[in-house]
């Protein structure tokens, strides 16, 4: 289906491999960006002190749970967009839009006010030591801010779910920008400390909120057109949001939770350093996990649409080229950054109180590099879930991985050794990644066995 009158539109419901790379590359250069920021935001951190870098480690399960409720209502709405804009249903899609915005607003609010009473004893909760303080400060801007980080998230998906893959980076990279810019300013120059780093987050957020809220409301040239006029939530649709948003958003809500027990079980080995090594060495994987993100995030609007056009052979060509190129990259990377590991802690290690932490952590990326190709498999399966309506599919794999991980750890305890919870670790990621392999394609096989292949509003029954 072509001919849109917008050529966003038409790359998404064109040819599916053109579709994906046009909008994995864009996702892609986004959260190398945003990767950027990350780690330029941990060398700011790093030289406040290993008591600053571990309770930014301790505090950040709480606000990935935050970034995962934004992703959640965002690929949720997504993959319903898609689906109507590959069915011809322009109308429908603005509707969703409307209501996954307002959706977001609520979910922020309610974040926000749950949170924001109860910091400390969260923080206690996911393994803050004798740095609460820390802890607090950098968690309190986090949780009020909420619903500016929540809807900024929003936004971003929002265009990819129309193809517009290039100003949805656009955003992404605003935000990334502001932060590198205010960082400093606030943890040093204004010596706000570790809430420095908070509070510029924040406001790194609301002005790439307000990019996205001028493209739909100010210059109004976006295809999903988002309008409040008579609105009123409409179950239907929110349903069709929500069975894909919740389970998503529980994914990562999955790993937030499996990220607090891990802090307990390395800290029951090493109880600061352990903690820096494993949070820090997961900034790393994130960083490196990138390009096969940015490919589950691109299935999702490419398999969607061509769900809503029922177009079975579209849906498989994307899923085969998903695969492909998360194999390929993941495995090229797992490479290199093996060989120069040594060398990429040091961005970590500047410091002479953090300087001990080199040889560990040179371990744990390493060990890291080991799991890497195998987690497209589960990346680029739980998107093609998601795209079909799949939302409990996905979550009942993601599950699957996650928690795998908890008793080969626990078990490892008794070794006192860091080294050991690394493989531990690998090993789940390897087996947990392979079982979502397998659960995908069994999926495929279904979805192109069944005599109503694709459909435009609900899920297959496989």
């Amino acid at each position: 289906m072509s001919g849109s009158g917008n050529k966003d539109v038409d790359v998404l419901l064109g040819n599916p491999r053109k579709a994906m790379v046009a909008m994995a590359v864009p996702v892609m250069v986004a959260m190398v960006v945003q990767s950027m920021n990350n780690m330029i935001d941990a060398m700011w951190v790093a030289g406040l002190g290993t008591a600053s870098l571990a309770a930014v480690g301790v505090a950040f399960p709480y606000f990935f749970t935050l970034i995962g409720l934004g992703n959640g209502i965002g690929v949720g709405a997504s993959q319903a967009i898609a689906r109507r804009l590959g069915a011809g249903d322009r109308d429908g899609a603005d509707r969703v839009a409307a209501q996954a915005f307002v959706l977001t607003v609520l979910v922020g609010v309610v974040f926000s006010a749950l949170f924001i009473f109860i910091t400390e004893p969260a923080m206690v909760v996911s393994g803050a030591g004798d740095y609460i303080d820390e802890c607090v400060q950098y968690g309190m801007p986090l949780l009020v801010g909420a619903p500016f980080i929540l809807l900024s998230s929003l936004f971003s998906s929002l265009l990819r779910s129309e193809g517009a893959a290039k100003r949805s980076m656009m955003v992404q990279m605003v935000a990334a920008g502001s932060n590198i810019i205010l960082d400093p300013i606030f943890i040093y120059g204004l010596d706000m400390g570790i809430g420095g780093a908070a509070v510029a987050t924040v406001l790194s957020m609301i002005i790439s909120l307000a990019l996205g809220m001028y493209w739909y409301f100010v210059r109004r040239d976006t295809y999903i057109r988002l309008g409040f006029k008579g609105f009123r939530f409409d179950r239907s649709l929110d349903w069709d949001i929500l069975r894909v948003g919740i389970p998503a958003s529980m994914e990562m809500v999955t790993v937030s939770v499996v990220s607090l027990i891990m802090n307990h079980i390395v800290f029951a080995v090493d109880p600061v350093d352990g903690i820096a090594i494993y949070t820090t060495g997961w900034r790393v994987i994130d960083m490196l996990m990138i390009p096969i993100m940015a490919v589950g995030f691109a299935i999702v609007p490419v398999c969607a649409a061509a769900y809503g056009a029922r177009r079975g052979d579209k849906v498989k060509e994307a899923y085969a080229q998903g695969l492909k190129m998360g194999i390929l990259s993941m495995t090229a990377i797992a490479i290199v950054v093996a060989l120069i590991a040594p060398y990429l802690v040091m961005l970590f290690t500047y410091t002479g109180e953090t300087s001990g932490l080199a040889e560990e952590l040179t371990t744990f990326v390493r060990i890291g590099c080991v799991f890497l190709p195998f987690i497209a498999l589960g990346y680029v399966s739980n998107g093609f879930f998601q795209s079909l309506g799949m939302g409990m599919r996905s979550l009942v794999t993601t599950l699957f991985l996650n928690f795998v991980r908890l008793p080969i750890c626990y078990f490892l305890i008794s070794m006192s050794s860091l080294t050991a919870l690394w493989w531990g670790m690998a090993s789940a990621e390897i087996m947990g990644s392979v079982l979502i392999g397998v659960v995908g394609a069994f999926t495929l096989r279904a979805l192109l066995g069944t005599k109503r292949t694709v459909g435009p509003m609900g899920p297959p029954k496989v």
